[in-house]
């Protein structure tokens, strides 16, 4: 009996140290929020320039922490951006590279590895990345009201206390149709500035502040979730991001591979390890993001992955990373296959394979290829020309740059399994006449 009441002892006081041994390791390592918006554009964002859109809870983030006006996507449609956010790869290495495409199982992942260290991980909002990957979480909460938002909170306080935790809050704002919604503040849509890349129209003009009613309201909704991490005594032991996976519907950004598509107000926020009040402008990748959290987690990196650590320059902002960031367009809606290589001085585009439509809805715009008469090859200087509408590939100035960028394009490539199409760029293709024309309509011949 005495024996027993000994082994009792012995398992109960083990199961203690056991239980302070967890509190003190995840006293040690960082909680990790990150906020994912749905179809934001950098340029709409007020800490990145937006005088007319109120984001007060995401411009306070980027003046506690490093704001990034260099992050770009690698890709500008939403499910395999996000999976190439969560996986650290092109979306071609994914398994998951079209719209829609469930993520598979068996594929490395940050939450995955987090899990595995003893994080408490959990997705709450908008999902969209298929049943398979949801294993890759302990808990998986989808949204049951417009902006995806209503469990954050809730999710939050139910964590278990002795781990660390890793949150994907998923926002479906802005995410259109914007209607749907009711608006957080009523922008008056004469008073806005319409982009120069976007039809100037009373259409355009009231997306738009539908839009940034939508961005509002998400900003709102992160600063709540900020706001309890700071009564909770949390915040500055955790490391919150802010980013979009992919630019607005605005003008056709959405699904480009130009800078309104593939720029996101990236921001970032850890005192412990980030400079505050920091407008970083080094070239960064959404691939740099995971082994950027392993690091600070103190997790090794995943090998033969093409991201890399933003440490360096998350110390000193004048630190560059990287020479170049890569990108991809596959299919959204309509098949289209289109690479991009863009450096801080020039962008590079091959267009394999595009469908121009006739009468397009917002997720799948006619291919911009076409109506800047660009052709299978597009080189830009971006200091001279930063909205990309001189195409100086048959510039012999460029020569040089352009044919690094080729070589570098053609390593990625064959780094990266993918069926690569035969070269053509189609013409105009009619779409049904039920759906929604949501943008001018160009003529065949444009």
């Amino acid at each position: 009996m005495r024996n027993y009441a000994g082994r009792v002892l012995c398992v109960i006081m083990f199961a203690l140290l056991s239980a302070l041994s967890v509190i003190s390791v995840s006293a040690d390592l960082p909680n990790i929020v990150i906020f994912i918006l749905d179809d934001v554009g950098q340029a709409d964002v007020g800490a990145f320039g937006n005088a007319v859109v109120r984001t007060p809870n995401i411009d306070r983030l980027a003046a506690e922490g490093m704001r990034f006006d260099k992050a770009f996507l690698t890709t500008s449609s939403c499910s395999p951006s996000r999976a190439s956010i969560l996986t650290g790869l092109y979306p071609s290495a994914t398994g998951a590279p079209n719209l829609g495409d469930p993520v598979p199982a068996d594929i490395t992942s940050l939450p995955q590895l987090l899990r595995q260290a003893g994080y408490y991980t959990a997705s709450v909002g908008k999902w969209h990345l298929g049943e398979p990957f949801k294993s890759h979480f302990e808990r998986v909460v989808e949204p049951r009201e417009e902006s995806g938002a209503a469990d954050w909170l809730p999710e939050l306080a139910r964590r278990p206390l002795n781990k660390p935790f890793f949150f994907w809050l998923a926002s479906k704002d802005a995410h259109e149709p914007y209607d749907w919604y009711p608006p957080l503040l009523r922008q008056d849509p004469a008073k806005l500035v319409v982009p120069a890349y976007a039809q100037d129209d009373a259409l355009t003009r009231q997306l738009m502040a539908g839009y940034y009613d939508e961005i509002a309201r998400a900003d709102a909704n992160i600063g709540r979730v900020v706001d309890w991490l700071r009564a909770q005594h949390l915040l500055d032991n955790t490391l919150v991001i802010v980013l979009s996976d992919n630019g607005s519907i605005i003008g056709g950004a959405k699904t480009t591979l130009y800078k309104e598509g593939l720029k996101t107000p990236l921001v970032m926020r850890f005192p412990k390890a980030i400079r505050s009040g920091v407008a970083n402008q080094q070239l960064v990748s959404a691939v740099d993001l995971m082994p950027t959290i392993l690091a600070l987690a103190g997790l090794s990196p995943v090998p033969d992955t093409p991201g890399v650590s933003l440490l360096p320059t998350l110390n000193d902002p004048l630190q560059p990373v990287r020479e170049y960031i890569y990108a991809e367009r596959n299919t959204h809606g309509q098949p289209h296959f289109s690479r991009v290589i863009r450096t801080k001085d020039y962008l590079y585009k091959r267009n394999y394979l595009g469908r121009r439509l006739c009468n397009p809805i917002a997720d799948a715009i006619w291919d911009p290829d076409i109506p800047r008469n660009a052709g299978h090859a597009e080189f830009y200087d971006v200091h001279l020309d930063p909205d990309a509408q001189q195409n100086r590939i048959k510039d012999p100035e460029y020569r040089e740059s352009l044919n690094s960028a080729r070589q570098t394009m053609s390593v990625i490539m064959a780094q990266v399994k993918q069926e690569v199409p035969r070269l053509i760029l189609q013409q105009c293709q009619l779409r049904p006449m039920h759906e929604r024309i949501r943008w001018p309509i160009p003529s065949a011949d444009e």
